[in-house]
């Protein structure tokens, strides 16, 4: 069962709010984990239809990605995409496709597809999320 993962702003009624969009068009949620970090929230979950929850939450106006991407949490700063995209490519990683999810507390949040997502994840380390 793939796995989901929302990045939002942490507010109260966050969990209401999405616990109620899956269940507006009938999706289970298997398992869910919420943590916040700063004045965000990462909610990770398996739904029973992960097509149909992304297509819902993405209709809701949520950023929701699933497991087929690494998620990482970079410095805010000038050159930091360069150093993690140089780390890849120096490993024989392709970058197939990258998506700047949010920005929080002087990091960025950014979701990498890879062709090896396996050997990003052990490259990256400390910067996934």
């Amino acid at each position: 069962m793939p796995s989901l993962r929302v990045i939002v702003p942490n507010r109260p009624g966050l969990l209401a709010e999405l616990a109620e969009c899956l269940a507006a068009k009938s999706i289970d949620i298997e398992q869910i984990v919420v943590e916040t970090h700063g004045s965000g929230a990462l909610v990770r979950m398996e739904v029973a239809r992960a097509d149909d929850a992304l297509e819902c939450l993405a209709a809701a106006g949520y950023q929701a990605v699933t497991d087929d991407v690494v998620l990482a949490k970079i410095a805010d700063k000038a050159g930091a995409l360069a150093q993690i995209s140089r780390r890849l490519a120096e490993a024989g990683i392709n970058i197939r496709a990258l998506h700047h999810v949010r920005r929080d507390d002087g990091y960025a949040v950014v979701a990498i597809s890879t062709d090896d997502n396996l050997r990003a994840r052990d490259l990256l380390g400390e910067e996934l999320i």
